[in-house]
């Protein structure tokens, strides 16, 4: 779905504007709008999501409706008939996110036009912005580099995950994010990073890193008009594979060097907003069996929502297919679904949530073939933490979905 700007938000932009002088809200709030026309933008993703679609909910997708509040004609918490759309369109989809939260970032109550508190910055302009509901880094200039703030200098593991959304508002080619897996150019070692010195290109409709890379024709036809894109790198040991939206378009089985950290710049050579929300990185590498053997529950940070709601976003389609595939390979195996959030808001209604979010996971895989006495689905809010909510990570932790056996 497009975040667009309405005119309640202009119009609070505008009234901010005036008492905080914030180049952000002026930048985002008033440039977006005046940019998109939003009738045309409804009408490309009734078309793009009706082709994708091509029929009614089935039952499971209403199911999951039911289970998040939501009647077949929206509103609530569920997956809408667009979003069943997106969902099927990610089928294929086969990102997992990692197990152990490393570096997470969703700019909560952090000050608009300020220099986002948790990133140190390379070179350029970076700040905190509101576009729509969501707080954002806006990469205000061209060559703008920033890092997360870690306490050591080779921060990752040898086998990680690294996720993030980034904004386009046309596929031009002249706007391109840049991903490096080294914190900077001063702490590159050639003995230790290899090919490392070089980024993983990010395009509208296209990814690259050295030689390797495509571009997708599915996404290219999407005729990009201001719209996120969600990014996937997946390294393990010495493979790398980096998805945009539902495609994988590197995929490389044999990297030389190692990364050891996270920097993003923007390459911008037109007048563009570039954009930056949902950073996360974690360590993978344990497979879903041996979780459930070692522990008797699979902990998973891949099953993400819209904010406040229980719908599931479509980049959770790779880890629920692979919670469905190992229930299908071992039929024997059943859960309970169990939703957690961490300690902000409020307490009955954290709980409610997420009773509606274990609910709605298993709506879905019961809608992917597995039968439905095998899951039960039990909300805990923030009853069970796993670790003490006094951190962006342990916050981030203690956000999850299990899947518990019994």
């Amino acid at each position: 779905m497009k975040n667009k700007l309405s005119t309640a938000t202009g119009v609070a932009a505008m009234a901010l504007l005036f008492c905080v002088p914030t180049y952000a809200q002026f930048n985002i709030g008033d440039k977006i709008k005046n940019k998109v026309n939003q009738k045309i933008d409804q009408k490309i993703d009734k078309t793009i999501d009706g082709a994708v679609d091509g029929k009614k909910p089935s039952a499971g997708n209403k199911a999951a409706k039911a289970a998040a509040g939501e009647t077949e004609t929206g509103g609530g918490g569920g997956a809408t008939a667009t979003e069943t759309g997106k969902m099927k369109a990610w089928s294929k989809y086969d990102f997992v996110a990692g197990h152990k939260v490393l570096f997470s970032d969703n700019l909560a109550g952090e000050e608009i036009g300020e220099f986002p508190s948790r990133w140190d910055l390379n070179d350029g302009n970076a700040e905190v912005a509101m576009f729509g509901n969501d707080r954002v880094i806006n990469l205000v200039s061209y060559g703008t580099s920033i890092k997360p703030l870690m306490n050591k200098e080779q921060w990752l593991p040898e086998t990680f995950t690294i996720e993030m959304d980034i904004f386009f508002d046309s596929d031009n080619p002249n706007v391109e994010y840049d991903i490096y897996l080294v914190n900077d150019s001063k702490t590159y070692k050639e003995d230790i990073n290899g090919h490392f010195w070089d980024p993983i290109a990010i395009r509208a409709n296209s990814a690259r890193f050295k030689d390797f890379g495509s571009e997708s024709e599915e996404l290219a036809a999407q005729e990009v008009k201001s719209q996120w894109r969600h990014v996937a790198i997946a390294f393990n040991k010495r493979s790398m594979k980096v998805y945009l939206d539902n495609q994988r378009l590197i995929n490389i089985p044999n990297v030389q060097g190692k990364p050891t950290g996270l920097r993003i710049e923007i390459d911008k050579r037109i007048d563009a907003n570039t954009m930056v929300k949902n950073v996360l990185v974690a360590e993978g590498g344990k497979k879903l069996y041996d979780q459930v053997m070692a522990d008797g529950r699979i902990v998973t940070y891949g099953i993400k929502f819209d904010v406040n709601q229980a719908t599931i976003r479509p980049e959770s389609v790779g880890t629920l297919a692979s919670i469905a595939q190992l229930m299908q390979e071992q039929p024997t195996l059943n859960f309970t679904v169990e939703g957690h959030t961490d300690s902000d808001g409020d307490d009955n209604s954290n709980m409610k949530l997420s009773q509606q979010r274990a609910e709605a996971v298993k709506a879905y895989l019961v809608e992917q073939g597995i039968k439905a006495d095998r899951l039960d689905a039990k909300g805990l809010g923030e009853t069970k933490p796993i670790d003490k909510n006094n951190t962006v990570e342990a916050k981030s932790s203690n956000r999850r979905v299990e899947f518990v056996k019994r």
